[in-house]
Parts: structure tokens; sequence; C-alpha cells
């Protein structure tokens, strides 16, 4: 082999692959801050009523309250506006956390199923309706219309609080512990949610369902 000749190095095939892989996924990012744009004006524009989200805005925005109605006004920023930025907040919270999730377990089919924490959220949120207006009836008033909200994210809370302590010894967390830990909860939690299934009365069930 000539001396000049070239022999490409094996250590520039991973750099050029990670390059490509950032340049993806700032392309993929970008994509998906204009699809979260187009769907967040989607939503200020459609409903039940015509009511043009550009002309309440405009209006509003150059002062012109005059020109547009209590109802229109009423539709795009007491009921569209907060359904856009509560569905923006949460769908934001959903991806971080799952991504959290398949970062933490290094697997991307890894989700809050798997390790018991919304089974334990289900439980919380079932609690409450069924037990809402007996023994847990003190809390329930303190809250108010959230209690179910409330209930469900405490019940999400105290198993992966739990999860964390079955699973971590001597200052070490298992990944596998926390796995079939997660399951096992997640079985118990189900069961406890069953039986208060079969003590939900009618009603109850609705609520459920629902």
């Amino acid at each position: 082999m000539d001396a000049s000749t070239s022999v490409p190095s094996t250590s520039d095939a991973p750099a050029v692959t990670a390059g490509d892989r950032r340049s993806l996924a700032r392309w993929v990012t970008a994509s998906l801050v204009l699809v979260l744009v187009a769907t967040f004006l989607f939503s200020l524009t459609s409903g039940a009523t015509d009511t043009s989200a550009t002309r309440v805005l405009w209006a509003l925005a150059t002062n012109a309250d005059e020109t547009i109605t209590v109802v229109e006004r009423v539709v795009l920023l007491d009921i569209r506006l907060p359904r856009a930025v509560l569905g923006t907040l949460i769908g934001a919270s959903l991806a971080v956390s799952g991504a959290v999730m398949q970062g933490l377990f290094r697997n991307p089919l890894a989700d809050p199923g798997i390790v018991g924490v919304s089974a334990g959220a289900g439980l919380g949120a079932v609690s409450f309706i069924v037990l809402g207006s007996g023994a847990l009836a003190p809390i329930a008033s303190f809250f108010g219309i959230y209690h179910v909200p409330f209930a469900a994210f405490f019940g999400g809370l105290v198993t992966t609080l739990l999860l964390y302590r079955v699973s971590t010894r001597q200052g070490r967390t298992s990944v596998a512990t926390m796995l079939l830990a997660g399951i096992a909860l997640g079985a118990l939690a189900g069961a406890f949610t069953g039986l208060l299934v079969f003590w939900a009365d009618d009603q109850q069930l609705r609520d459920l369902t629902f």
C-alpha cells in the first residue's frame, strides 16, 4: 500500500453519526414547534361558535373592544384560550415525564404504567370518588371541586416515593428492583381499586366511568 494513501479513521464515523443525529434532532424539534403553534392557533379558531379569533385578538391588541361582543370575548378568552394553554402545558409535562422514564430504564417503551405510578394515581382518584362523601369527606371538602385531581396527584406521588424507598439500598437505586417493585405496586393498587369499585354505588360508578 502506498504511504500517501489515506485510510479513513474509524474514530471519524461516530462523530459524523452524532452530527447527523444532532442535525436531525434540530429539524425534528423545529418541525414539532411549528406543529404546536399551528395546533394552538387551530384550537383558538375552532369550536361550536363561529367566533373569529383573529378579529378578537386584533380588537384587543388595538384597544377596539367595542367591535367585539361579550359572547366573542367570553368564548375566546374564558373558554378557548385556557383550554389551549392547559392542553399545551399538560402535553409538555407528559413529554418530559416520558423522556425521564425512558432515560431511567433505558427503554423507549417505558411508561408510568410499568412502575405502578398510573395505578397509584388511579387508586387515589377512585378513593376520593367512592369515599369522598364518607370517610374522606373532610379532605374532599377542603380541596373542593379539585379533590379528585389532587387525589390522583398524591396517589402517584406516594407510589413513586414508596417505589424509590423499596428499590434503594445503601444510597444505590437498582433499576431492576424498581421495575419488579413497580409491577407489584401496580398490581396491589389495582386490587384496591377493584375493591373500591365493588363498593361503589350507581352514581359513583358513573363518575368512575366518565
